[in-house]
């Protein structure tokens, strides 16, 4: 059966809407232009939409004509009219109510995902295009939030905030002209109640939506606090500090608990303020229909029952629109923080004739190089340098000297500011994007380790790698005898990024990876940063199997792992300030003596 109200979803309970945590609206800066263009981003994704709307308008018509037919059964009772064909008419109309808002829900779930699937398809497809510098300047947990969050918000409007605007927007536009019809007099009394109802719900609002946004903060605050605490809890605990943290949790609890009670209570005062609005108004009417009705002005008693079921419906969708119309809000703002993203521009495309490059030799130039993250402040500064093919490269300096800044370069992570990076005489610009990324295996200080078996993180780059390669590219980067140790050895799955396993077995799997990968260049950046000496000496003789006859540039922090390079570059402010092999560099009795001499004796001191 339709609800009491005439077929009218019942209001909410706390009389205005809190979409999300805290309940804070997110009003969008431009509301109409987004609309616009989240319309022609959905374009050829809307197929049933009109059946949408013909069902809105159906479902008001329910909710419109039930009161009148409702009237016309009390006015068949009264003068002893056929009742029977009046109350299968009441009847069949709420079947009818019934089955229209089925159909709507049906239809809407379809189009609502269909939506949303394509919403978030463009999202993400984009975001793959993306520079590194883009990912650089935003939070992990912030686009994760918008690809998510953001998309469930615009999904959540789209499938059940748009039927209902639309139904209830037909529904008031019909009761208030049937409400016409029957009285003119008695609608003109029924509008001042609604005029009370906007009033209360204005004023109510208004300092519910500072609260909420105060609850919104102290929320924020205590999940840090949560966060730190937890991710610091070794920390925590080595200090004896666990009361001043439960100390500080308890602070931030109370201030949340307190505020929240308060925005509660306070969203709690509208609708029971509402209900006596409308219990006032019904009063109101239900005299002044007595008063006309025995003054001989109404002499239909079905028209009087009829138009008190009205007013009963008719100030309820108000409120809800309200609610409505806030999750609408946050549902465009949602989407204005997707088009942020889909507005980004993606990695320049490779210009046209690009150059192919099959087969690499690995000879690396710079040529006066310069590039900033802020074009104000650069980090490199005029660098120019040979790397002849077949070179191992080891550069070194404090941190903030550039050193990871060569390889987002050398790579095209970002592109120079001035000056050329040239790969076989050719200027990186110039080659196809695919090919030069694929001339490149890289081995970060990051382990990047994915949900999947250590087979496939190792064949990451090579899908389609048989098991006899997976395994000799393990046994060349010495992972073999640790993996044959796991429970199902290749096939053990790894969660959460391979914590399950130790920092230098981890780092062990990603130079496998870089093995299996076979690529001409070879970047290691600092790959022994955060392991053991034992794991340092593996991962070093690793190192040097697979940089035998290709040009490989290493990257590190711990100078006895690079004495057999080549080439040692030193890197200082962002200029080369020394350049040699280790003999030479240690005769010049430099600034890389200096860190040698200074760290083997710090070594020298842990071992004693």
């Amino acid at each position: 059966m339709a609800e009491k109200n005439g077929g009218i979803p019942p209001a909410n309970l706390n009389g205005i809407s809190r979409p999300g945590r805290g309940g804070v609206v997110l009003k969008p800066k431009n509301m109409k232009g987004t609309l616009a263009r989240l319309w022609q981003l959905t374009k050829g994704r809307r197929k049933g939409l009109g059946w949408i709307l013909l069902l809105s308008a159906l479902a008001s018509a329910a909710s419109i004509l039930s009161p009148y037919v409702t009237g016309k059964a009390v006015a068949a009772v009264s003068s002893g009219d056929a009742l029977l064909t009046v109350l299968a008419c009441l009847f069949g109309l709420y079947a009818g109510d019934w089955l229209i808002k089925f159909l709507q829900a049906f239809f809407m779930a379809f189009i609502g995902q269909r939506v949303i699937h394509h919403i978030r398809r463009t999202l993400f497809g984009h975001m793959k295009t993306l520079p590194l510098s883009f990912f650089d300047r935003h939070r992990h947990g912030e686009l994760m939030s918008r690809l998510t969050n953001d998309v469930d918000n615009i999904s959540t409007t789209i499938s059940n905030s748009l039927t209902l605007l639309l139904t209830y927007g037909f529904t008031i536009t019909g009761i208030f002209v049937m409400m016409l019809c029957l009285s003119r007099f008695l609608t003109i009394v029924s509008l001042f109640g609604v005029g009370v109802i906007f009033l209360l719900t204005k004023t109510i609002t208004k300092r519910t939506s500072k609260l909420f946004a105060k609850q919104q903060k102290n929320l924020g605050a205590l999940n840090g606090q949560v966060e730190e605490s937890i991710s610091g809890l070794s920390l925590i605990k080595a200090f004896g500090r666990e009361e001043e943290m439960e100390s500080e949790f308890e602070k931030k609890n109370e201030a949340l608990c307190s505020v929240s009670v308060k925005a509660l209570i306070c969203s709690g005062y509208l609708m029971p303020l509402m209900n006596v609005v409308n219990n006032l108004l019904y009063v109101a009417i239900s005299v002044l229909s007595g008063i006309l009705f025995v003054n001989g002005r109404i002499t239909d008693i079905g028209l009087v029952t009829s138009f008190l079921l009205y007013v009963r419906q008719f100030t309820r969708p108000f409120v809800e629109i309200a609610n409505i119309y806030n999750n609408f809000q946050t549902a465009v703002a949602g989407a204005e923080r997707v088009f942020e993203i889909l507005d980004e521009r993606p990695e320049p495309p490779d210009k046209e004739g690009a150059l192919q490059l099959s087969f690499p030799r690995g000879d690396i130039e710079f040529c006066h190089v310069t590039f900033g993250y802020d074009m104000d402040k650069p980090v490199l500064k005029d660098i120019s340098l040979r790397i002849p093919a077949g070179t191992q490269v080891a550069i070194v300096g404090e941190t903030g000297s550039g050193k990871t800044t060569i390889i987002n370069l050398l790579t095209r992570f970002y592109d120079v500011s001035s000056g050329s990076i040239l790969l076989d005489g050719c200027d990186l610009r110039d080659y196809r994007m695919q090919d030069l990324r694929n001339a490149f295996g890289v081995v970060l200080q990051d382990t990047a380790l994915f949900a999947a078996s250590i087979r496939e993180n190792i064949s990451y780059g090579h899908p389609g790698a048989c098991m006899e390669v997976v395994r000799r590219a393990a046994e060349t980067a010495g992972a073999d005898s640790f993996i044959e140790r796991l429970p199902k050895g290749y096939n053990t799955v790894l969660n959460f990024g391979g914590m399950e396993l130790s920092q230098g077995e981890r780092q062990l799997l990603t130079i496998a990876r870089a093995v299996l990968a076979d690529a001409p260049i070879l970047i290691l950046d600092e790959a022994t940063s955060s392991v053991d000496t034992v794991t340092e000496q593996k991962i070093r003789r690793a190192m040097l199997k697979i940089c035998k006859d290709r040009t490989s540039i290493i990257i590190a922090h711990r100078l006895s792992t690079i004495r057999d390079s080549d080439l040692i570059i030193v890197l200082a402010d962002g200029r080369i300030a020394e350049q040699g092999s280790h003999e030479e560099l240690m005769e010049r009795n430099g600034q890389y003596a200096q860190m040698y001499r200074t760290q083997t004796n710090m070594e020298a001191a842990d071992s004693v």
